[in-house]
């Protein structure tokens, strides 16, 4: 089998790659964080995309403070200067709401907020879009979540890359999402209290 990732993604072909072909296929789920992608394929073999999608979430909960904010800061922020150089995942979703070129004011908007929130938090404001009706919902919990408590607003950072990576594998393994996009469960992380990185 060549060392390069299946072009089609499935759990059969995930569990029958090689760790290197593993990790490049969860690479179109995990935003670039290829060490995530590595351990993702060190815990194969998975039973479905639910097995897999539970597992993502369970790492996630458990990443030190290091590793949280490592893999917060591999998102774009929304409606990036230069689009054309997010991952063609991150380009469908933001293109959904016309995040990659919105007007003027919008885009003053989103500019001033991203700076705020990566001021206030230190990492990138990340939503789960696929979750999102429009543009107004998105401002809203923007300005919503950007003066929230820096402990609860990683834990919800990290629960909305959850909800990411569960939409995007649902999509590539062609399941349906067991909700309309948002974690299926609470989300809760341990991150605010270790500190080593990856």
């Amino acid at each position: 089998m060549p060392d390069t990732a299946p072009l089609s993604f499935s759990i059969s072909a995930l569990n029958r790659a090689t760790d290197s072909q593993a990790a490049a296929m969860m690479d179109r789920v995990v935003e670039r964080s290829p060490w995530l992608a590595h351990r993702a394929a060190a815990a194969r073999p998975f039973r479905d995309a639910d097995h897999l999608a539970a597992w993502l979430a369970t790492e996630v909960s458990h990443l030190s403070h290091d590793e949280a904010v490592l893999l917060l800061c591999a998102h774009p922020e929304l409606s990036p200067s230069d689009p054309a150089n997010i991952t063609q995942a991150s380009q469908n979703e933001q293109g959904r709401l016309r995040l990659l070129r919105p007007d003027l004011q919008l885009s003053e908007r989103l500019s001033e907020l991203n700076r705020r929130y990566l001021r206030h938090h230190g990492y990138p404001f990340v939503i789960a879009l696929h979750a999102q009706t429009d543009i107004s919902a998105v401002i809203a919990q923007f300005e919503h979540r950007l003066a929230a408590d820096p402990d609860e607003e990683l834990t919800c950072a990290l629960g909305e890359v959850v909800s990411v990576m569960r939409a995007r594998l649902a999509k590539l393994a062609g399941a349906m999402p067991t909700t309309n996009g948002a974690p299926e469960t609470t989300f809760t992380s341990v991150a605010s209290t270790r500190g080593s990185g990856p």
